[in-house]
């Protein structure tokens, strides 16, 4: 069985703002470091590339829906380089997101606690973001 691990954030404005900000990959570039998103439609529908450090990086999304499931995985050539499964949560009249990232086979450990800590870093980004809009 693969590791898997799960970060969460809480962030004050409604689920439904937090959602539709993050189903639109074009929004990625604003508290990530991908660059030069543009949508894929030969690797597949909801599908994105952004320019990677050393090659191209393909996203696939979830299809926007109504539970608020942000799902993705990153492939670099055929290779599946990160999954995550994202959840936007109603917290009163806020938002608990989770964003659970299962390591791939040939991810070492050492990368995979280094995702993380990118990710981590992303997801305050995004609840700075959030919160000052």
């Amino acid at each position: 069985m693969l590791k898997a691990r799960t970060l969460t954030i809480q962030i004050a404005r409604p689920p439904e703002d937090v959602y539709n900000f993050l189903v639109d990959p074009a929004n990625l570039a604003g508290w990530t470091l991908v660059q030069n998103g543009r949508p894929d439609p030969a690797a597949g529908p909801n599908s994105w590339a952004f320019d990677g450090p050393r090659d191209t990086v393909v996203v696939h999304f979830t299809p926007a829906n109504d539970f608020f499931v942000l799902d993705y995985r990153m492939q670099v050539g055929p290779q599946v380089i990160h999954a995550a499964h994202v959840r936007v949560i109603r917290n009163g009249a806020g938002t608990v997101l989770t964003h659970t990232s299962v390591q791939q086979p040939l991810v070492s450990d050492a990368m995979f606690a280094s995702e993380e800590e990118w990710m981590m870093s992303d997801l305050l980004v995004l609840k700075t973001l959030m919160e000052r809009s």
